[in-house]
């Protein structure tokens, strides 16, 4: 089976749209749709047909235990979601300011719901996206959808459609191509069902913005909360069931083994010594590191911003390794702001790397 790639421009009455009511239609009939959102593809199936989810876990290869986020269009479908009857003041304010957009919240899981979206849970994690595809296909399918990162379970996620067939073609219905997103990390996931409330993973919305919400009515996130990579007791594949997507110790991988370097001369000295042992280096540098990095290839260079990198990490990761190279060297960024997201990815897409640990262990500066 070939996946069907449908090309969407521009965002006037994109549900009247040819490729969104064919996709619509495979959703309704529960097969699997990759779509843009501001953040990266996700690949779609109706969340209230166990069926169609199940498929996403095939596609993907995901273990069952790692849960899925449902996508809305409408407000009033998240207390069709949840068992709250009423939503409460925190969640109001929290919708109010930053749906549609990057943040995702955990609340109750409603009876409508397939234990299989919640990996078994009594939660459910939704969000809505501030994506005009994503908006119009939810609308014109009628359903909520649950949606992970449309590309193999624990690869570089994908921020086009051509990254999302890269990992899927054959494997999915169709493709709904919208151009590159434009966030570029994943949504901010938030436990409501926790007090206080806590990150389960950074994203998309900031550490800061929710805490500017949360001061006002009176609440604090956990402090020590700010680097949950670093817990060695992160759940595994094969332990129970994972609060939150985005929280395994390895995860958004490249098939490059890749090493995070303290600063520039790091990298430069791990550069010459990984291309005396005959390795093939990749670089990932922002725009200021250009200069230093002159005549080292191949290299792919992020932008300015933390903004900038946050848009470019998964495309660059994913180049680097089209290139074919051995190992990829990035510097670390400070966790501030949507740093603390990228430094979370980063950590673990490194996670499993043999060499990493093995630089950790012996490097002197």
């Amino acid at each position: 089976m070939r996946t069907e790639r449908w090309q969407i421009e521009g965002d006037a009455s994109l549900e009247e749209h040819p490729a969104i009511v064919r996709a619509a239609q495979v959703i309704r009939a529960g097969g699997l749709v990759a779509f843009p959102t501001e953040t990266v593809y996700g690949l779609g199936a109706n969340a209230l047909d166990a069926r169609a989810v199940a498929k996403i876990y095939e596609a993907k290869q995901r273990p069952l235990n790692d849960p899925l986020i449902v996508h809305i269009a409408y407000l009033p479908d998240l207390t069709d979601l949840t068992d709250l009857a009423d939503l409460p003041d925190l969640t109001q304010e929290l919708t109010r300011t930053f749906w549609p957009g990057p943040l995702t919240l955990v609340l109750p899981r409603g009876p409508r719901v397939p234990p299989i979206i919640s990996a078994g849970l009594d939660t459910i994690a939704v969000r809505m996206p501030d994506h005009p595809v994503a908006q119009a296909l939810i609308r014109a399918s009628g359903v909520p959808i649950a949606a992970p990162s449309a590309n193999r379970f624990g690869h570089v996620s994908p921020t086009t459609a051509q990254h999302v067939l890269d990992d899927l073609d054959g494997r999915i219905d169709l493709v709904l191509d919208g151009g590159p997103t434009h966030i570029g990390v994943e949504s901010t996931v938030l436990d409501l069902t926790a007090d206080p409330p806590r990150i389960l993973r950074p994203g998309g919305t900031t550490r800061e913005r929710i805490e500017a919400v949360l001061t006002q009515l009176g609440k604090r996130l956990p402090i020590g909360d700010r680097h949950p990579i670093l817990n060695p007791r992160s759940p595994t594949p094969q332990s129970s069931a994972l609060p939150s997507p985005g929280m395994l110790p390895s995860h958004y991988a490249p098939q490059a083994e890749l090493i995070i370097c303290r600063d520039i001369g790091e990298m430069l000295a791990r550069h010459s010594a990984l291309a005396g042992r005959h390795k093939k280096v990749g670089l990932l540098i922002l725009e200021n590191q250009r200069a230093a990095c002159e005549n080292l290839y191949p290299q792919f260079v992020l932008g300015n911003t933390m903004n900038d990198v946050a848009r470019n990490l998964y495309a660059g990761l994913r180049a680097l390794d089209s290139a074919g190279v051995d190992v990829i060297l990035v510097t670390d960024v400070p966790r501030e702001g949507l740093g603390e997201a990228i430094a979370d990815r980063l950590v673990r897409a490194a996670t499993n790397n043999k060499m990493e640990r093995e630089h950790a262990l012996n490097w002197q500066p």
